[in-house]
């Protein structure tokens, strides 16, 4: 009887440790990093104006927007690098496959070349 019961908590214990372990996984954020080169400001302003409200629309908060870089290793980086915040690398890909933004994005075409990675984080 002893040895069931202890079976019992073991089983209980690990059932625990595993919800909690996937909950870890599951909370773990993700990040957008844009690298843009703007060939025409006026045009590229008209989509920054646009692209916050959809951003926090997913949940995406900016880490860094445009700010002061230098490159310590290997080609220079573009004219401008974004850090966009997500709570998960599914809400960053919804954001960047959603309908608003995919009309926005237009808005950059001829105004700019980017490339946007997601990388999964803590």
């Amino acid at each position: 009887m002893k040895m069931k019961l202890i079976g019992a908590l073991l089983l209980i214990v690990g059932v625990v440790a595993g919800r909690a372990w996937g909950a870890q996984d599951a909370a773990k954020k993700a990040y957008v990093i844009g690298q843009i080169d703007v060939s025409n400001p006026q045009t590229y302003g008209e989509y920054a104006k646009r692209s916050p409200d959809i951003i926090a629309k997913y949940g995406g908060r900016f880490i860094a927007r445009a700010g002061r870089t230098v490159t310590l290793e290997g080609p220079a980086a573009r004219s401008r690098v974004v850090i966009i915040e997500y709570p998960s690398f599914e809400r960053a890909q919804a954001w960047y496959n959603s309908p608003e933004y995919q009309q926005a994005k237009k808005l950059r075409e001829g105004a700019a070349n980017a490339q946007f990675i997601v990388v999964e984080g803590q």
